[in-house]
């Protein structure tokens, strides 16, 4: 069966294909960055230019923007990237690796990836990056609280469990307090620590992300709650700073999706 291009991935391609966009999403990349931050950036072109592009940006889902008081934060989305590579790039790796190895000039290219190498160990340690993801919740922010902190066990999807033995998933709802899987017999594994607990509107946690996981990295996970109108909008925000691959990132984002925009949302509708 042919397979169709969307009006979603047009949208996609004709965003990345202007270069002044690609730089601002390069800089979104590095770190989340202000309207104003990024027309400094761009001081030739104006504000006007900017807002635009940045426009065409987030209907292409590429960007999302999130007001704070007076400033309005841009970030990264790595899912709609992380789509086109799955679709147009990861099936042909194969194929290209094994062309690759029947390159003339073997000598010649073992060289260049000596090179590479080394440049790659005295590049300057990575910038943090950041995962965003905006769920909106169907009942106010108490009852969408109790279910985060009080129910996680009960939402939490068992296939993203790393071990056989877990028996249950557990929050300890203070500060100091661990996100861990609960093996029994005092053994298990350790998700998360509490940094901030403010409740029911605030949680910060701090984990570290193991080479077995997309790592080595530091992760900093952040939920917001807010209330309007008897509804609740969750913001989930991962900031990893450490060695993280573009794979890496685009498979956290998508796990993160598939727990709270799946697995919670799910979970609190059902209690409606």
């Amino acid at each position: 069966m042919e397979t169709q291009v969307t009006d979603k991935e047009t949208e996609i391609w004709k965003a990345l294909a202007d270069p002044t966009r690609r730089r601002l999403m390069d800089l979104v990349r590095e770190s989340p960055k202000t309207t104003g931050d990024l027309v400094e950036e761009f001081e030739s072109i104006g504000r006007c230019a900017v807002m635009k592009h940045l426009s065409i940006l987030e209907e292409a889902g590429l960007v999302i923007g999130r007001k704070d008081g007076r400033n309005r934060w841009n970030y990264i989305n790595a899912i709609p990237l992380q789509q086109v590579y799955e679709r147009w790039v990861k099936k042909y790796e194969a194929q290209w690796a094994t062309n690759l190895l029947q390159l003339k000039g073997l000598a010649e290219y073992h060289e260049n990836i000596d090179h590479l190498t080394q440049d790659l160990l005295m590049e300057r340690p990575s910038k943090p990056i950041n995962v965003l993801l905006e769920i909106p919740i169907s009942t106010g922010v108490q009852k969408t609280w109790d279910c985060l902190v009080q129910d996680i066990g009960l939402w939490w999807r068992k296939d993203f469990y790393t071990s056989q033995k877990t028996k249950a998933f557990i929050l300890e709802p203070k500060v100091g307090g661990r996100m861990y899987e609960d093996y029994g017999n005092d053994e298990g594994l350790l998700w998360y620590t509490v940094i901030v607990l403010n409740a029911p509107h605030h949680l910060e946690l701090q984990g570290h992300l193991t080479p077995d996981y997309g790592g080595p990295a530091i992760t900093f996970l952040k939920i917001t709650l807010k209330e309007d109108g008897g509804k609740t909008s969750l913001t989930l925000s991962d900031t990893l700073m450490g060695d993280v691959s573009a794979k890496a990132k685009g498979q956290i984002t998508e796990g993160w999706r598939l727990l709270f925009e799946d697995g919670f949302k799910t979970y609190v509708n059902t209690k409606l």
